[in-house]
């Protein structure tokens, strides 16, 4: 004789297949709706980067990297210095903070010299620089960043300037206190040795969050040269390194010291023109 089932066991069967039934769809239902979310984040974080890509020295702009897209030519941002990096504690300054949308030469210059001492704003500084703001093409004969400031860094549009103009403006704010020197033509690993283990910070020119450069506006100097800015030329404060990493205050970055792999910075620099500014007695 078969036994027979009863009718309580009967609707404890029929619930767990009903359940598993409205399980099985709403898995699917929430796969469809992952795959159709992830495509549109990648639609919106594309838009993003178009209307982002605000470079601090040229309006063609250099995006931020993506995290997920490490490369030689487009490195994330590494991470901001852990408890227990090691180095040297210069204060900090961003160019959000003060307003400028260009001019992170200023900002790296007045944290330094807060840094020894005097008590400056990146407004002192721009007063100081020797500048020039082309208002048509015959101004930009003079606009030479190896001689001046060029733009206005509250504007969009600005460029910056290279080493020579931002050292003559740091020793008219020292005043022979301190000296400003320009000892462009350092490889990095000497920069390590000689002054940042001595607890000297250094100035230095480099790219954007490490992107490759790319060739920017291009015009006429006085003395028949052409002159062929890069975009993404940005300036920092090199304040430590270890075995992996060079320490920065950068000035596109706020409330934090950076770090950046040392073979992109190295590569970075030198592109640059391994420009660097010290400060000696």
């Amino acid at each position: 004789m078969r036994p027979r089932s009863s009718p309580k066991l009967n609707r404890v069967l029929l619930t767990i297949l009903m359940l598993s039934v409205f399980g099985f769809f709403g898995i699917v239902f929430y796969a469809y709706r992952w795959d159709a979310g992830q495509s549109a984040m990648g639609e919106g974080t594309e838009g993003t980067k178009e209307e982002q890509e605000t470079s601090s020295h040229d309006m063609t702009a250099l995006p931020i990297p993506e995290i997920a897209s490490m490369s030689r030519s487009m490195p994330r941002l590494v991470r901001v210095a852990e408890a227990g990096s090691e180095y040297i504690e210069v204060p900090l300054i961003s160019q959000k903070e003060v307003g400028y949308t260009t001019g992170c030469e200023l900002v790296s210059a007045a944290m330094v010299l807060n840094y020894y001492g005097k008590n400056v704003t990146t407004d002192d500084v721009y007063e100081a620089i020797d500048k020039i703001t082309p208002t048509g093409d015959a101004d930009y004969l003079y606009a030479d960043p190896e001689r001046m400031f060029i733009g206005n860094p509250k504007q969009y549009g600005g460029f910056g300037c290279y080493a020579e103009p931002l050292t003559n403006a740091m020793n008219r704010i020292f005043q022979e206190e301190y000296y400003a020197v320009n000892i462009s033509g350092t490889p990095l690993e000497t920069l390590e040795r000689e002054y940042l283990s001595q607890g000297i910070p250094v100035i230095i020119w480099a790219t954007i969050r490490m992107k490759e450069p790319e060739e920017g506006a291009s015009w006429e100097l006085e003395d028949g040269r052409t002159f062929q800015w890069l975009a993404g030329e940005h300036c920092l404060v090199l304040v430590g390194f270890d075995e992996t990493y060079y320490y920065f205050n950068d000035p596109d970055w706020q409330g934090e010291v950076v770090a950046y792999e040392k073979e992109q910075v190295d590569l970075r620099y030198r592109q640059l023109g391994s420009q660097a500014i010290v400060v000696s007695r």
